[in-house]
């Protein structure tokens, strides 16, 4: 398990289910809705978010969920409650504010089987 997606993979997976895992064991299924980038402190760092859809009637509240995309890369992230859909949908956000650096890495280097 990788520490964090990559805003590309993210980006590549716009539209695909991702698995919620809660720490007492629960599972929900969320859609990637968008995957925007954000504005970094500086050019030292990169920022992005990604925010996930949630099912009719499910609602998840802010903690640390066990994510796993639909190509089986999973991380542990902190997931916030954000505005729902125009249908009324819950969604939940990730944000991610990290070293630009960490990314220079070769692709598949920072995976942990």
């Amino acid at each position: 398990m990788s520490s964090i997606p990559s805003h590309a993979e993210l980006l590549e997976a716009i539209g695909q289910r991702f698995t919620f895992g809660a720490s007492n064991g629960a599972t929900l299924e969320a859609i990637l809705a968008h995957a925007p980038a954000g504005i970094p402190m500086n050019d030292s760092y990169v920022c992005y978010s990604a925010t996930f859809e949630l099912p009719a009637g499910a609602y998840l509240p802010q903690d640390v969920y066990r994510i796993e995309s639909p190509a089986g890369r999973s991380w542990q992230l902190l997931a916030t409650p954000t505005p729902p859909t125009q249908d009324g949908r819950s969604t939940v956000t990730i944000v991610v504010h990290c070293r630009a650096d960490e990314w220079a890495e070769p692709a598949g280097s920072r995976d942990v089987v």
